[in-house]
């Protein structure tokens, strides 16, 4: 989506029905996280709430009634949604790092140990989805099922969270070209 928003609206008796009293948008950048974006609209929702009732309170604010049609039900995000799919394109891969984060984060596998993927940006590179195609400093480059992401922040079992720069200095064995993200060990 290219923008997200907050909408007050009059509460009835269903989930999520009433009129739509007022809504504000904000544009989804391409530096968004969900944690950025939840911010950002946290910062909305209460001018937003303020302006509804001096309207309501004026009589200027009228009620939009919902079309029921194009209606979606949001289920509660699990960790299951957030394991990469490296036959996935690319450029949906990107976009569900920065949804996922700060939760419940991408995660993969790598020599059979999981690894969280918190950033990562669209690269050129191809090759067979989850191979590894170079490593940097700059970040690990994976191939995908379309394109290739260069992943530069990532988190291994039991560390912190770093900069890939920081995990190739000091683990720069575990990276070597060639190796198949999301397998088990022995599928390798």
């Amino acid at each position: 989506d290219a923008e997200s928003g907050v909408t007050v609206m009059r509460m009835e008796a269903g989930l999520d029905t009433g009129p739509m009293l007022l809504k504000v948008t904000t544009p989804i950048t391409a530096d968004d996280t969900g944690g950025t974006l939840h911010d950002r609209l946290a910062e909305l929702g209460p001018p937003a709430v303020i302006q509804a009732i001096a309207g309501l309170a004026e009589g200027t604010l009228v009620g939009e009634v919902q079309d029921d049609s194009l209606a979606t039900y949001a289920h509660k995000l699990n960790k299951d949604e957030a394991r990469i799919d490296w036959t996935r394109p690319a450029v949906e891969l990107e976009r569900l790092v920065r949804a996922f984060n700060p939760w419940p984060i991408c995660h993969t596998m790598l020599n059979g140990e999981a690894l969280k993927v918190l950033a990562a940006q669209i690269a050129d590179g191809e090759g067979a989805p989850g191979s590894i195609i170079d490593a940097s400093k700059e970040g690990l480059l994976v191939a995908c099922g379309d394109g290739a992401l260069r992943l530069t922040r990532l988190q291994l079992p039991g560390g912190k969270p770093l900069g890939f720069a920081d995990l190739f200095n000091s683990r720069r064995e575990k990276f070597a070209v060639g190796t198949v993200l999301g397998q088990a060990v022995d599928a390798q």
